[in-house]
């Protein structure tokens, strides 16, 4: 299997820290957005995945997303969005409980502004 991926780490005008992902999440490229989630990943921070750019992800690449949030949020007391996931990411997250604690949005705009609003807003 010859998969790749690009991540590219900007700061979006909000604040946030945002990991735009293009290519395929699997076994070889999911420690690779994991590392890079590291990185991106400090105290508080505002993490999004726009992953709009993500054709293809297997259950290593969600495990890294997983594994992101919960650096993010449930370590770090930060906040994490996605925006537009491939549709195998959308399938699973109401299977694993993650569509009730992932937030999802169609727009790196409305992401960003989801992660850096109040802790009170981002749970309304």
């Amino acid at each position: 299997m010859n998969s790749s991926v690009t991540i590219d780490l900007v700061t979006h005008d909000h604040g946030c820290a945002v990991l735009v992902v293009r290519g395929e999440l699997d076994l070889q490229t999911a420690p690779v957005l994991y590392r890079r989630g590291l990185d991106a990943v400090g105290e508080g921070t505002a993490l999004v995945l726009d992953l709009s750019g993500v054709g293809f992800c297997d259950s290593s690449g969600f495990n890294a997303l997983l594994r992101l949030y919960r650096r993010a949020v449930l370590d770090g007391g930060g906040a994490f969005a996605l925006v537009s996931p491939p549709e195998q990411i959308s399938r699973l997250l109401p299977l694993t409980g993650g569509e009730a604690s992932i937030p999802v949005h169609p727009s790196l705009e409305r992401a960003c502004q989801h992660v850096t609003a109040a802790p009170d807003a981002r749970a309304a």
